[in-house]
């Protein structure tokens, strides 16, 4: 004897009960892809950032090796420059090359003096996590550029030495872009920034 498709009402009252089983099923598994992705994304970015920190050292430590602009000689030709490609992400609120900008750790990077810390590149969160990466090699002073009406940068002489603020260079967020950095000879190497 055969059946009817729309009149045989056997096992009718399953269907909706096996919806709701598989849609309970389904929003479990889409919440833990959820929770598993909130907990990868920082990560990946932490990983990013040290990646390209990792980039930076390196370009930087050979910078060292170039050849120095001296400051005291009017046309003296550039001395050797590198590019550092950053792009961190929207919760690092400042980076500091050879300096930490932010010693009291209150998020403000210019009510209290920086404190020297050659070779080592700082930067720090949103919720006050800062982290330290070291420059291993020679000893690599940085110094905050200006860029002058002849269109050559030099230090900047206007910052306040008393809270080191003319040591160091400190780009606050957001933290992304091309940063150009000169070796220049005056008193000593620095690695000069070419940008404010």
């Amino acid at each position: 004897m055969g059946r009817n498709f729309f009149t045989d009402t056997e096992g009718i009252d399953t269907i909706p009960l096996k919806m709701v089983v598989y849609l309970v099923i389904t929003g479990c598994v889409l919440a833990l892809i959820a929770i598993s992705w909130n907990a990868i994304v920082p990560l990946k970015q932490g990983y990013d950032v040290e990646k390209q920190l990792s980039e930076a050292s390196l370009e930087l430590l050979s910078l060292q090796r170039g050849k120095a602009r001296d400051l005291s000689l009017l046309f003296s030709t550039e001395g050797s420059m590198c590019s550092l490609e950053l792009d961190f992400p929207r919760e690092i609120t400042y980076v500091g090359f050879g300096v930490d900008p932010d010693p009291d750790n209150d998020g403000n990077v210019t009510n209290s003096a920086w404190n020297m810390e050659n070779n080592t590149i700082i930067y720090g969160y949103d919720n006050g996590v800062r982290k330290r990466w070291l420059i291993e090699g020679e000893n690599i002073n940085f110094c905050q550029g200006f860029r002058a009406d002849s269109g050559k940068w030099f230090p900047d002489n206007t910052l306040d030495p008393s809270t080191n603020m003319d040591k160091g260079v400190v780009i606050e967020k957001p933290v992304s872009g091309t940063y150009v950095f000169e070796l220049v000879r005056n008193n000593g190497t620095y690695t000069l920034s070419h940008f404010s």
